[in-house]
């Protein structure tokens, strides 16, 4: 078992908690701008794809200094390659896909979970829906009840992320 956000009695307190998370999911799903809200506090407003790309952010939990290295990974095929590269010593996959794609949903079963178990078996998963915004849209266009739009959630601030972030101390 590995605790993102806890720490062992032998642990100095000065030295960081160092934990690696890799972003996996479909190309354009929204991994690259979940990471930029979280790490630099902004929304992209044009989509670039990314081949490889890897963040380092620190937090704070429970006055326990967490290093967090994110990677950012590629979604495409042509791409399948070079991403597994990025599983070596992984602690946390987030494994993401967009509200607003069926494929990338379907995707998650089909492909992502076989590759995360032939390259990570036993690694903690954390499932992550995206795009909840672009959805939203859909859903009352729709005319759907609204306590559906209400249990929706858009848009996260980058405490929303952070307060998300510290509550994985279980993984």
């Amino acid at each position: 078992m590995v605790l993102l956000c806890g720490s062992s009695s032998s642990q100095s307190s000065k030295k960081p908690i160092e934990r690696k998370i890799v972003i996996l999911g479909d190309g354009a799903c929204g991994k690259t701008s979940l990471l930029n809200v979280f790490t630099r506090g902004y929304f992209p407003k044009v989509y670039e794809p990314t081949v490889f790309e890897n963040y380092i952010h620190d937090i704070f939990v429970d006055n326990r200094h967490i290093t967090l290295s994110l990677w950012d990974t590629a979604g495409q095929e042509e791409f399948d390659r070079l991403r597994s590269l990025s599983y070596s010593d992984t602690d946390v996959i987030m494994l993401c896909f967009s509200l607003d794609s069926r494929d990338s949903l379907m995707n998650v079963q089909h492909k992502w979970v076989g590759e995360i178990a032939d390259h990570c078996e036993g690694v903690k998963l954390v499932l992550v829906a995206l795009k909840c915004d672009l959805r939203r849209a859909e859903v009352e266009n729709a005319a759907i009840t609204p306590n559906l739009i209400h249990q929706q959630r858009t848009n996260q601030s980058r405490s929303d992320l952070e307060q998300n972030a510290s509550g994985i101390n279980s993984a």
